[in-house]
């Protein structure tokens, strides 16, 4: 099995699960804190790949994750979200520390990449 199959970004182009199971929303909140003196934000920009990196480039973010939002499939994998078929978005959480970074700085690096007016809402690398 290739590296990208075993982290589960192999085989594009399957379908999406569709079981009952897999359709149910999850349910509650989100009860995952931010570290001390930190703060969460959450960016959707088409793919999360480039984006991350440029997040993890800035002073001051101290973390990031990426994921889905949205979507009407229930945990969905890399594969699912790629058929285009869940209505999942990519998005990338910061973790931030807002005395070394500012919200402003983070939506500068989001609109620096992200360009919602091209197809997959994404712009090439500025460097």
């Amino acid at each position: 099995m290739s590296w990208l199959g075993k982290l589960g970004l192999g085989g594009l182009g399957g379908s999406p699960r569709a079981s009952a199971e897999s359709r149910a929303l999850a349910q509650g909140p989100d009860e995952d804190q931010p570290a001390p003196g930190n703060e969460f934000a959450q960016f959707g920009a088409g793919c999360f790949w480039g984006v991350e990196l440029a997040f993890q480039r800035v002073p001051g973010v101290t973390r990031t994750e990426v994921g889905y939002s949205q979507g009407n499939v229930h945990d969905p994998t890399y594969e699912d979200v790629c058929s285009g078929a869940t209505n999942h978005n990519e998005v990338v959480r910061v973790q931030y520390d807002p005395t070394a970074c500012k919200f402003d700085d983070l939506l500068d690096v989001f609109w620096s990449r992200h360009d919602p007016t091209t197809l997959n809402r994404q712009v090439s690398d500025p460097q």
